[in-house]
This record gives C-alpha cells, sequence and structure tokens, in this order.
C-alpha cells in the first residue's frame, strides 16, 4: 500500500523569523539537532521551547508519530514515544501519523529505516545536489508492504531486542576501554614508580 493511504503526512512547523528561545513559551521545538541518526533517537531535554506563530496547517506532536529528516544525505525516521505536551515539530521534518488501524505505527516506523526505503529515495530525489530534499509527493508514494498484524509485533519485537542488545554492548565496550585504559596507566605508574626507587 502507498504511504499516503495509510498514514496522513503533514510538514513540519515553518517560521517567517529566527526562532527566539523562551523559557516560558507556549511550545517546544523537535529540530534537526534534537535528533540521533545512529540511534533513531531524540533527546527532549535539548529541546527548545518559544511562541510560535501558528497556523490552521501545524500539527502539535502526540505520542506514536513518526518523524521523517526529509533534508540532507541521509533520511530516517524517529518514532515519538514520550513528548512534552505542546510540541512541534521543524520544518526538516514531515510528520507521519498512521490512520490505518492494520499498521502498527512500530513497524512503519521500522520499515522507513530499512534499505527499500533507502534504495526508493536514492531513485527520487535529487542525489547530485547539495542539499538533497524528500517531497512530500515522493514520500507519499513509497510503497509499504502491510503483514500480518502477528509478523508485525515480532519484527517489532525483534528489532527492540536488537536495540537493546546494540546498547548493551555499547555500554560494554565503554567499561571494557576505561579498565584497559586503567590497567594500563596503572602500569606506567608502576614503572615510572620502580625508576625513582
Amino acid at each position: 500500500m502507498k504511504l499516503k493511504n495509510i498514514a496522513n503526512i503533514q510538514s513540519g512547523y515553518i517560521s517567517r523569523k529566527k526562532i527566539e528561545s523562551n523559557t516560558h513559551g507556549s511550545h517546544f521545538l523537535v529540530q534537526a539537532r534534537d535528533v540521533d541518526a545512529d540511534s533513531l533517537a531524540y533527546s527532549s531535554e535539548t529541546l527548545v521551547r518559544f511562541n510560535p506563530d501558528l497556523s490552521k496547517k501545524d500539527w502539535v506532536l502526540n505520542s506514536n508519530d513518526i518523524l521523517f529528516m526529509a533534508r540532507g544525505a541521509k533520511n530516517f525516521s524517529i518514532l515519538l514515544k514520550k513528548i512534552p505536551e505542546s510540541a512541534l515539530a521543524a520544518g526538516c521534518f514531515f510528520i507521519i501519523r498512521v490512520t490505518n488501524e492494520d499498521i502498527l505505527p512500530e513497524y512503519l516506523w521500522w520499515y522507513l529505516n530499512q534499505a527499500p526505503v533507502e534504495d526508493y529515495l536514492m531513485r527520487h530525489t535529487g542525489r547530485g545536489v547539495h542539499m538533497p530534499v524528500v517531497t512530500r509527493a515522493v514520500l507519499e508514494n513509497l510503497e509499504v508492504p502491510v503483514p500480518s498484524m502477528e509478523i508485525q509485533k515480532n519484527i517489532v519485537t525483534l528489532d527492540t531486542l536488537m536495540r537493546r542488545e546494540h546498547e548493551l554492548l555499547s555500554m560494554l565496550a565503554a567499561k571494557r576501554n576505561l579498565l584497559t585504559s586503567a590497567v594500563c596507566l596503572e602500569a606506567i605508574k608502576n614503572v615510572e614508580g620502580k625508576r625513582k626507587k
């Protein structure tokens, strides 16, 4: 099925002026700097608070919305789970909101980050230009396979376990690095101590 038939797609908030941070602002703004293309996650701690000039076209973000990075050499998607109230997405994103009950938002998010989507975008966007942009029409016409709900749930579970494994392995590698450094520094310290004697 085409993406436009299973989800609503809306551009992010576009400001006519520079975003002015305001600690008492009415809304938060998710910007490109708040998302990580490697972990496919975002940080709510770095969100700017501001007072937007809203229009009827602007969407306040909901849990399970998907943010699709439309600009730049790497296109990726972020699934929003814990999001502050009154948060908007910047204009570099498309907001994808699932409308079909047969599609899990988690599954769609997973699929949007897979190789077939990357290949499709490579064929339909201007990769030769300095700052390639995915248009709304290209995104809307993306074909999304819709397996049974059981298969979708299994894919989501497997993906969650894989991400957790990657996270644990990264933590283990960091601790090994610290331990190795500590052992090496202790060895140098012992050598220097013997020389002084």
